[in-house]
C-alpha cells in the first residue's frame, strides 16, 4: 500500500503545481483588473477636476445617516455569511458645476458554497444647504417572491421599499414624525413614494416642472435618494462606472435646480 501512494505523489505534487499556478493567475488578474479600475476612475477625477481621497479618509460624508452595505450586511442570515468586515474603497471628490460631489465604493466579502464573494455598492452625495428631511424612492410593482408567486399589491416593495419608511437619524433624535406624502393619483404617484418630517413644505416643492422631470428619469436615480442633515445622497449596487456615474450625478444635480435646492456654503472641500 505504501508503495501505491508513493507511485502517486508525482501526480498529487504535479496537482498541488496547478492548483498554485492557478490562485497565482486568478491573484494576478484580479490585481490587475483593481488597478485598471483605480486608474480609470483617478482618470475621470483628474477629467472634471477633482481628486483621488487619501484612503485613510475615503468615507461617505452619510456614514453617520446610513451605513454601508445595508443590503448585504442586515440580518442574522447576512451577518452569518459575511467572510469579511464592511470596508471602503476608491472614493472621488469633485465639483460639478456650483456643486461638491463625492463618489464612493464600500464592499464586504461573503461566503458562498465554492468560497468567497465581493459585493460592492457605491454611493453619489451632494453637500447642499439645509433642507427638510425627505426620502425618494421608486415604487416597483409586479415581481416574484422566492416561491415564484406575485408579490400582491400590497407588497413593502409596491410601497416604496423598507428603507425609505425607516426614520432618518436626525429626524429620531429630535422626536420627529415620519409621514408619506399624499400626491394626486397619476404618474408620479403610481412610480414613486416620498416620506419626510414636514409633508406640507415637500409636496409644494414638487411642483409640474419637478414631477415631470422625475417621472421622466425615474431608473436614472438610486433609490431611495435621501435628504438629510445638509446632503443629498444615494446608493446604487456594484462599483463605480467612469462610463455611467457622471451621468448619475448630473440627473441628481438636475432635480435639485429644479426644486431650488442651493449648494452647501462654503462648500465642502473634504
Amino acid at each position: 500500500m505504501d508503495e501505491f501512494w508513493l507511485r502517486l505523489t508525482p501526480l498529487f505534487a504535479i496537482i498541488a503545481v496547478l492548483f498554485g499556478l492557478g490562485y497565482w493567475w486568478n491573484s494576478r488578474r484580479g490585481r490587475r483588473e483593481e488597478q485598471a479600475h483605480v486608474d480609470g476612475l483617478a482618470a475621470l477625477a483628474t477629467t472634471v477636476g477633482g481628486r483621488v481621497v487619501d484612503p485613510a479618509a475615503a468615507r461617505p460624508w452619510s456614514v453617520g445617516l446610513l451605513e454601508p452595505m445595508r443590503a448585504e450586511t442586515d440580518g442574522l442570515v447576512n451577518r452569518l455569511s459575511m467572510a469579511s468586515p464592511r470596508s471602503f474603497g476608491i472614493t472621488l471628490d469633485f465639483p460639478r458645476g456650483r456643486w461638491s460631489v463625492r463618489v464612493g465604493e464600500a464592499s464586504v466579502e461573503k461566503s458562498v458554497q465554492n468560497g468567497t464573494r465581493t459585493d460592492y455598492e457605491h454611493r453619489i452625495e451632494v453637500s447642499t444647504a439645509r433642507l427638510t428631511p425627505m426620502k425618494i424612492s421608486r415604487r416597483v410593482h409586479g415581481g416574484k417572491n422566492l416561491w415564484g408567486r406575485p408579490l400582491p399589491a400590497d407588497h413593502i416593495s409596491a410601497q416604496g421599499g423598507e428603507l425609505v419608511r425607516e426614520v432618518p437619524v436626525t429626524v429620531a433624535a429630535e422626536g420627529g414624525q415620519w409621514h408619506r406624502v399624499a400626491f394626486p393619483p397619476g404618474p408620479f404617484d403610481a412610480q414613486f413614494a416620498v416620506f419626510t418630517s414636514d409633508p406640507a413644505a415637500v409636496a409644494r416643492a414638487f411642483d409640474p416642472e419637478v414631477v415631470e422631470y422625475l417621472v421622466a428619469r425615474a431608473h436614472s436615480l438610486p433609490s431611495p435618494l435621501h435628504f438629510e442633515a445638509g446632503l443629498v445622497f444615494g446608493t446604487m449596487p456594484g462599483r463605480i462606472s467612469p462610463a455611467l456615474v457622471l451621468d448619475t450625478v448630473d440627473v441628481i444635480l438636475g432635480l435639485l435646480d429644479r426644486m431650488g435646492v442651493t449648494p452647501a456654503h462654503p462648500p465642502v472641500t473634504a
